[in-house]
């Protein structure tokens, strides 16, 4: 109880400690020999108080009262007063209050280090929270996730899994798991909302570094009064910075030859909120991955027709290239032109060339990085319609300065237990690359940047490759999983069966979902799943509720 009690002391160190002079001369003299004790566990176990700092403040009030201490009292504040060579507590800063910056910071919590996150908005959940009507964010009313609950929870904080109700769930509930996750591990009082990190820079000749290899890094920025008034300017240097701003803020939209011929109205998928707007509209959604179905098929109950712009459209030649259609929806190929009259080409294979009255781009984003820039003493590629960043070591940490780390790059993987285990492999780092204090597994420099430079040319995992595929995963996610395990030295037999009863759950609906017709009946998200990691497998049930 004691050591709990002075835990919380610690924590706090602008609590008033006049209550000390209250204390008798024995209380007195156990109470500082407690400090010792604590911080002798301080030295040997990394474990990180400002004891020395309290017993000084001892010291001072108990001297104005003039209290004589026993000799052993004496002793004790000597043996704590030499323990003031304890370093400081690590400062890491975390870029971003949604999935990956809430599991990032709850790992480093983990591992005695408290972290500052930085929040644009004045809420948690990053792109899970919705905003009505909003054009700047792509979360739209009537989302569902196409992975089930029970496959994007957090590994220590499960999710579903009764056998009884959906596991394919709103927005909403998924911005309520994370709030939930948020306020258990004590991560939402980290939070400084409303805080907009302007500029980011690597102290790379900074004589406080410990390691040339993991410089300090800068922040400036500024905290907005949600009452009006200016915003207030801050700066301060960390140790590491992690950034997990995500990649669903900058709108990323296809070259289409032609386009200015087209007569009607276009906007990105990020716009999208409202289906009934599109109330008797011929409606073309180019793109025909999760979002260009989802919005097909919520747009087709109002629209007059639907046309789904797909690359994986089988072809049609076998069907005299008529296009494949379930209800008013059509399922046709890349669309390749905007004709002189204002017509859509489909490519040669499609006999169809309809006028439409509005295109949706539904192609995804681009990675932003607004706070990075050429005064930011930092190499960093990110290339508008690349969709790839270099040079990263492992797609996690930046090649030459692993003080900088990005959780959460990849696309096409069941997102927040894998930003939980990057962010295991990040925090193994931060510790020994900061404090050059041995027990730093990634290789050096030299090899570091070697690394790198063949992932950013490697075009992905998937033959042939292309530079837009750098950070894809899909399938080849596992591998990763277990790789980000090794580094951050949690893996074992429990997190791999885990892993493997993830990645079948994901082949299972994965599979369920590509047998439906895209923009048609999505009849798969009606499946209940309960895990069964001890045997890697699981069940599933039907549930319409």
């Amino acid at each position: 109880a004691d050591y709990i009690l002075l835990t919380k002391v610690y924590a706090h160190e602008s609590v008033d400690i006049c209550f000390m002079t209250a204390l008798n001369r024995s209380t007195l003299s156990a109470f500082i020999l407690l400090l010792s004790l604590l911080q002798l566990i301080q030295k040997t176990q990394s474990f990180h108080l400002p004891t020395s700092a309290l017993v000084t403040r001892i010291k001072t009030q108990t001297s104005s009262k003039d209290m004589s201490l026993s000799s052993v009292t004496t002793t004790a504040i000597s043996a704590a007063s030499a323990s003031s060579a304890s370093p400081a507590p690590l400062k890491v800063a975390i870029i971003g209050a949604g999935a990956a910056g809430l599991v990032t910071a709850r790992v480093l919590l983990r591992n005695g280090i408290t972290p500052t996150i930085f929040e644009k908005d004045s809420e948690i959940g990053g792109v899970w929270s919705y905003h009505c009507n909003s054009k700047t964010r792509p979360m739209y009313r009537g989302l569902r996730t196409n992975l089930p609950r029970e496959l994007m929870a957090y590994r220590e904080f499960p999710w579903g899994g009764d056998g009884k109700s959906q596991s394919f769930v709103t927005h909403n509930d998924v911005k309520d798991y994370l709030t939930r996750y948020a306020k258990k591990f004590g991560v939402d009082g980290l939070i400084q909302y409303n805080s907009i990190v302007k500029q980011l820079n690597v102290l790379v000749n900074e004589e406080s570094n410990a390691n040339p290899s993991w410089p300090k890094i800068k922040l400036e920025w500024d905290t907005e009064n949600p009452g009006g008034g200016e915003a207030q300017s801050s700066l301060d240097s960390f140790d590491a910075v992690c950034i997990c701003n995500g990649h669903y803020a900058a709108a990323s939209t296809p070259i289409i030859s032609g386009m200015e011929n087209f007569q009607g109205k276009t906007c990105h998928s990020m716009e999208y909120d409202d289906p009934s707007v599109f109330e008797g509209q011929t409606v073309l959604c180019v793109g025909g991955r999760a979002s260009g179905a989802d919005l097909a098929r919520e747009i087709s109950l109002h629209a007059k027709k639907v046309y789904l712009s797909d690359t994986t459209c089988p072809d049609l030649n076998d069907r005299h290239g008529e296009p494949l259609q379930q209800g008013n929806v059509s399922w046709v190929p890349r669309t390749t032109a905007v004709n002189a009259d204002s017509t859509i080409s489909f490519g040669p294979t499609c006999s169809e060339m309809p006028h439409v009255d509005t295109i949706i781009f539904c192609s995804g984003y681009d990675y932003q990085f607004p706070f990075i820039n050429k005064e930011s003493n930092l190499d960093l590629s990110a290339v508008t319609g690349e969709r790839r960043i270099k040079p990263l070591f492992e797609q996690l940490w930046h090649a030459q300065y692993p003080s900088l780390a990005f959780v959460g790059l990849q696309h096409s993987v069941v997102p927040f237990p894998f930003f939980e285990l990057q962010a295991e492999a990040i925090v193994s780092q931060i510790e020994a690359g900061s404090r050059d204090s041995g027990g730093w597994t990634l290789p050096p420099l030299e090899e570091r940047l070697k690394a790198a430079k063949a992932q950013a040319e490697s075009g992905g995992p998937k033959p042939p490759g292309r530079i837009q595929d750098t950070h894809f995963l899909g399938s080849f996610q596992w591998n990763e999983c277990l790789k980000y395990a090794k580094f951050a030295g949690v893996y074992d037999e429990n997190l791999a069966n885990y892993i493997e009863t993830n990645k079948r759950i994901y082949d299972h609906s994965g599979d369920q979902r590509k047998r439906l017709f895209p923009g048609g009946v999505d009849s798969y998200r009606y499946n209940s799943y309960v895990r069964d990691d001890e045997n890697q497998t699981f069940q599933v049930q039907k549930c319409i509720q």
